[in-house]
């Protein structure tokens, strides 16, 4: 896999930096960004489930897409890469969304599933086959912890060969999912691990990058793991894991919820932003608070 594929390597999927009313702040993400930077990471993926994508309107995505994108590539320079999601309820919302990243400098646009509704195989296959007529590369995202509509390696097979999809997040959890899809990966499409908990073993599958969360936390150590992987170091990889593994331990601070309160708490205590999550998430307790800064304080290379 090509380092320069928008998938490869590690790519930190971003929280949407907020102010205190709700409103997507750019400028707050500066300390972030810098974090992140400074870690090796070189990629970012915007208006995910850690961005809040969902709940936020399309216009408040392009937006926020144009300022950070452009804040990352003058940090990063040549080597940036800036994905955006498309998270849509259904086809014509998700082809919206699209049309509104138009003229934007992205590398690729992230298109998931619908979601609520439970959709047939041939109904996913139409969906993501007109994203991609709408003339971006697309990366196809599997979470059907989220949209209820899982994808199999039969339909992904299929996606594969379509003009303009060039790869595929998978963040369902399934190792034997996971196998199948990295065997139908190529030098035009990749696969990168999107379950936190696997990703040492998801680059031994196979995979060409990962999509870490906690990166957010510990960007470095994300690309450590990574980088021995490729050097064919799983073993060393492997034990990198047990250290990420402890970093989402912040998530079962507040157990049964999507953990994005959680990560921009953690965040904050860490001095990279602000706290603040679009309604209707509330704000971390003060019990909550303390539990996060005893893990950020106690994990190892959160500030590597």
């Amino acid at each position: 896999m090509s380092a320069g594929h928008p998938i490869a390597g590690v790519t930190i999927p971003l929280v949407t930096v907020l102010d205190e009313r709700g409103r997507p702040d750019p400028a707050a993400a500066g300390p972030l960004l810098a974090h992140l930077a400074a870690g090796g990471v070189t990629a970012l993926m915007l208006a995910g489930t850690n961005g809040e994508g969902p709940l936020l309107s399309g216009a408040a995505v392009r937006s926020y897409a144009v300022e950070v994108g452009a804040m990352w590539r003058s940090l990063v320079g040549p080597e940036a890469t800036v994905l955006a999601t498309a998270p849509g309820a259904g086809r014509r919302d998700t082809l919206e969304r699209i049309d509104l990243l138009d003229g934007v400098d992205l590398d690729a646009v992230v298109v998931l599933a619908p979601f609520y509704f439970r959709h047939t195989p041939r109904e996913l296959e139409a969906h993501f086959q007109a994203a991609a007529g709408r003339g971006r590369p697309i990366v196809v995202y599997n979470s059907p912890g989220y949209t209820g509509n899982p994808l199999t390696a039969a339909l992904v097979e299929r996606l594969r060969s379509v003009p303009g999809i060039v790869g595929l997040k998978d963040s369902s959890g399934d190792a034997a999912l996971f196998a199948e899809l990295c065997a139908l990966a190529s030098p035009e499409f990749g696969v990168a691990q999107g379950a936190e908990g696997q990703l040492a073993s998801g680059l031994r599958a196979g995979a060409a990058g990962t999509v870490p969360g906690v990166g957010m936390l510990a960007p470095a150590l994300c690309v450590d793991l990574v980088a021995r992987a490729a050097h064919g170091d799983h073993d060393g990889a492997a034990v990198l894991q047990e250290r990420v593994d402890r970093l989402t331990r912040i998530f079962a601070v507040r157990p049964g919820t999507s953990g994005i309160v959680m990560m921009k708490s953690a965040l904050h205590l860490l001095g990279l932003c602000p706290p603040h999550a679009v309604a209707p998430f509330e704000p971390a307790t003060a019990a909550e608070i303390a539990a996060l800064r005893e893990l950020v304080e106690q994990a190892p290379g959160q500030r590597e």
